[in-house]
C-alpha cells in the first residue's frame, strides 16, 4: 500500500493491518452485542423464502469491499472526532431498541434494530478508515441496507403485487394461445388442470435474486444513476414475465405430454432453468442501456 511522501503525515497514519484488526474487533463486538436480533435475522432468512436473500447481503458487501480494496484502503486513517460519537450513538441506541422493541409485538421491531446495526457498522468503518475510504466504499455500505428485513405487512403487499402481475401476464399468455379459461382473481379454471397463483407461486425468491443481480450488474457496467435505477426496476417485470412463462409452460406440458410435469422436478426445481431466461433478458436490457449511455456521452460533431 502506498505511503505518503511527507514523513510527518506518514508517521501520523497508523499501519493498515492495525486498522483492520481494530475494525474486526469492533465488528465482533457488535455481533456479540446484537447477537439476539442477528440470530432472529438468520432464522428469518433460513425459514422464510421471502427473506432468503438477507443472509447473503453482508457476504456480498464484504466481497465488494475486498474487490475494490486498493482504492478503498489507500488513504485509510482514523476519523476520531466524527467516528467515535457516531459509533457510540448507533451502538447505544441500537442496544436500547433491541431491548425495548424485540420484547414487544411491533411488526417493524427487527427492521429498526437491524437498521441501527447497519448504521453502527458504517460508523465503525468511518471511525477506522475515514471519509476518504468511505467515498469509494459507499456502494458496499449502501448495499448493506438490503440486509434490513421489510416489515411483514409491507412484504405481503409486495407479494400481492407480484401475484397480480403474474396473474395478468398468465391470462394474457393463455388468451394469445386461444386456451379457453375462466378466471376469478388468482384462480384459473382450465382444461385438464386448474391453476392458482398462490403466494409461493409469486416468484418472490427469484425476484429478489434478480433485483440484487441487477444492482450488482448496474454498479459494474453502467455509469449514470438513472441507467442503474432503470436496470434495477426492470428486474420486476422481467421476474413476473419469466414466472408467468414458467407457469404456462408447465401447464402445457402437463396437458399435452404427461400430468407428471404438474408435480415433477420441473415444477419444484425448474426455477433455475427459467432464471437463465431472466438473466438473459437482464443482459439484453443492460446492452440497450449501455448503448443509450454511449449515445448520451458521445461528443457532438464540431461545426465549421
Amino acid at each position: 500500500m502506498p505511503r505518503p511522501s511527507n514523513p510527518a503525515l506518514r508517521a501520523s497514519l497508523p499501519p493498515v493491518l492495525l486498522i483492520h484488526a481494530f475494525c474486526a474487533a469492533l465488528w465482533v463486538l457488535s455481533i456479540a452485542t446484537f447477537w439476539r436480533p442477528l440470530r432472529q435475522l438468520i432464522s428469518l432468512s433460513l425459514g422464510d423464502d421471502r427473506y432468503s436473500h438477507l443472509i447473503v447481503i453482508p457476504i456480498i458487501s464484504a466481497c465488494l469491499l475486498y474487490w475494490n480494496r486498493r482504492e478503498i484502503f489507500r488513504g485509510a486513517a482514523y476519523e476520531l472526532r466524527i467516528g467515535i460519537p457516531l459509533v457510540v450513538a448507533a451502538v447505544g441506541f441500537g442496544w436500547y431498541l433491541s431491548l425495548r422493541l424485540l420484547s414487544s409485538g411491533a411488526g417493524y421491531r427487527l427492521s429498526v434494530v437491524i437498521l441501527m446495526i447497519v448504521l453502527a457498522w458504517v460508523a465503525g468503518f468511518l471511525l477506522f478508515y475515514g471519509v476518504r475510504a468511505l467515498r469509494p466504499a459507499r456502494f458496499p455500505m449502501l448495499f448493506l441496507l438490503l440486509m434490513i428485513p421489510i416489515p411483514a405487512a409491507v412484504m405481503a403487499k409486495i407479494v400481492w403485487v407480484l401475484q397480480v402481475g403474474t396473474s395478468n401476464v398468465v391470462y394474457a399468455l393463455f388468451y394469445m394461445t386461444g386456451t379457453p379459461l375462466f378466471r376469478q382473481g388468482f384462480s384459473f379454471e382450465l382444461p385438464g388442470f386448474g391453476i392458482v397463483i398462490a403466494e409461493e407461486c409469486s416468484s418472490i425468491h427469484s425476484a429478489w435474486a434478480l433485483f440484487i443481480t441487477g444492482l450488482l450488474v448496474g454498479h459494474f457496467f453502467l455509469r449514470a444513476f438513472p441507467a442503474k435505477a432503470c436496470l434495477s426496476l426492470l428486474t420486476v417485470p422481467i421476474a413476473i414475465l419469466t414466472n408467468s412463462v414458467r407457469i404456462v409452460t408447465i401447464w402445457f406440458l402437463a396437458t399435452r405430454i404427461s400430468s407428471d410435469f404438474m408435480y415433477g422436478n420441473l415444477r419444484r426445481n425448474g426455477g433455475i432453468l427459467f432464471s437463465l431466461i431472466s438473466v438473459a433478458l437482464l443482459l439484453v436490457s443492460l446492452f440497450w442501456l449501455r448503448r443509450l449511455e454511449a449515445r448520451a456521452i458521445r461528443p457532438a460533431p464540431r461545426t465549421k
